[in-house]
């Protein structure tokens, strides 16, 4: 590859620039995957947070990393934007908006107008939330299609960057034997968790404002479930791939606000508000039922649930199985375990699978639990961090992993029932630090007959 590439970070010496962006460039250019990288801005207030960076981009990767003063707000800072594109003429640039959500739709318009009396090839790279209700959704969708097409937006959910993530669609569609029993006909249900043992941890005033449903739920899982849900797509292209996620969560059964208590379960860690300063009804977890009405899904209930300050950090998708028809049970004296197929994506990238084999005693007594795990990071060499895989996508044009203006929109329209009960005043239930969660979202599961796995 030998375009030329210029990025821009609007944000440029914020905590996610720092922690993530500059150390993925940095990696990629060392690489050679960036192409011909001429330039690196960040755009900020404070210069010393990114003076190491500064050094190491001149040491290591033989390109400058430059500060320019910029505030989001001040239509005059982005005339310093411009003068530097004035000396990258025919430079690919990509503009990162490493920004509070708050702050999207005003650095849009006001980039937008900016890059009108300029032709260079241009992508904008927008960070999850996208909006913090189906309204502002949209609102914020229609102003960047006001200035740039969607081949070039990129729309960022970093849990698509994650090895395990992205296997979800190898083993489904590169194993035969998995294609004849991923339906209702085999699947008893799927579980979606993403479980945190931290707390708050320096985000308290952006937390507080979202919540667990639109931190992840809105975003992050319903990705997951997309993946696990989907249909084979006709060509492995971006196109084709994001059709089929946008088919699934269009078939999604909608929730009516009258029903969310059936649905849907939220809680608050004890704690929570001491560490907040103040009285607060914000979720810090969730759980929630969803069903997908189309022909291969009918009746098969997926369990997603997400919490802070709970026992085990573990982010795991299980495909659970139906079990062995009872009669089978009966001459054993005993029913086997449900087969589980897991997708592990953190803390490790293992493939697990647990079925059921001959005991010890022989072969005419119940059954024990057998398993076989694969890490798929341990065959790479160099497994990439999800940022670095999602930004060589980005200076590759793949938008495979990245999320389609409709494909946004239905993610809101899945949850704005549950946030507009919620704002109502539905029932918040109080759970211990380094629990599982609310006792609620234990019964909320229970009364189905299944229970909480991770394996």
């Amino acid at each position: 590859m030998d375009k030329k590439v210029a990025f821009f970070i609007l944000g440029g010496t914020g905590d996610l620039a720092r922690r993530k962006l500059y150390p993925g460039i940095e990696r990629l250019a060392k690489k050679g995957r960036l192409g011909k990288l001429v330039g690196v801005y960040a755009l900020g207030r404070e210069r010393g947070k990114i003076e190491a960076f500064e050094e190491r981009f001149r040491r290591e990767v033989s390109v400058p990393l430059r500060f320019i003063e910029f505030d989001v707000m001040d239509r005059e800072s982005y005339r310093k934007i411009a003068q530097e594109i004035e000396n990258l003429p025919g430079v690919e640039l990509i503009f990162y908006l490493a920004l509070p959500p708050d702050l999207f739709e005003t650095a849009v318009t006001h980039l937008g107008a900016t890059l009108r009396s300029f032709t260079n090839p241009r992508k904008i790279v927008v960070e999850k939330p996208f909006g913090f209700d189906l309204e502002s959704a949209k609102r914020l969708n229609f102003q960047l299609k006001r200035y740039f097409t969607e081949r070039e937006i990129y729309r960022i959910d970093h849990f698509l960057g994650k090895l395990q993530v992205q296997n979800i669609l190898s083993v489904r569609f590169s194993n035969y034997i998995f294609e004849g029993i991923w339906n209702k006909n085999f699947i008893d249900n799927i579980q979606i968790s993403a479980l945190e043992t931290v707390g708050l941890e320096g985000r308290v005033s952006y937390y507080d404002r979202v919540g667990a449903l639109r931190d992840m739920v809105q975003n992050h899982l319903l990705q997951i479930l997309s993946f696990l849900a989907m249909e084979p797509p006709a060509v492995m292209s971006a196109e084709k791939i994001r059709d089929e996620k946008v088919k699934v969560l269009e078939s999604i059964r909608r929730i009516k606000t009258s029903e969310v208590r059936k649905f849907a379960v939220r809680g608050q860690y004890r704690g929570y508000r001491e560490e907040l300063g103040r009285e607060s009804n914000t979720e810090t977890f969730v759980a929630l039922k969803l069903y997908i009405q189309n022909f291969r899904w009918e009746d098969v209930p997926f369990y997603l649930r997400t919490g802070k300050r709970l026992k085990e950090k573990r982010t795991q998708a299980v495909v659970v199985f139906k079990e062995v028809p009872g009669n089978f049970g009966k001459l054993l004296g005993c029913m086997p375990e449900q087969n589980k197929l897991a997708f592990e994506i953190a803390p490790r990238n293992k493939l697990i699978f647990r079925f059921q084999v001959m005991p010890p005693s022989g072969l005419l007594a119940c059954t024990v639990e057998s398993s076989m795990e694969t890490d798929i990071a341990q065959s790479i060499e160099e497994p990439p961090e999800a940022y670095e895989t999602l930004l060589e996508d980005i200076v590759n044009g793949d938008q495979t992993l990245f999320i389609r203006e409709d494909e946004s929109e239905l993610a809101w329209e899945i949850v704005q029932p549950i946030i507009e009960s919620w704002e109502k005043g539905e029932e918040l239930y109080l759970y211990e630090p380094g629990s599982w969660g609310p006792k609620e979202a234990e019964e909320f599961i229970k009364r189905d007959g299944r229970s909480w796995i991770l394996v």
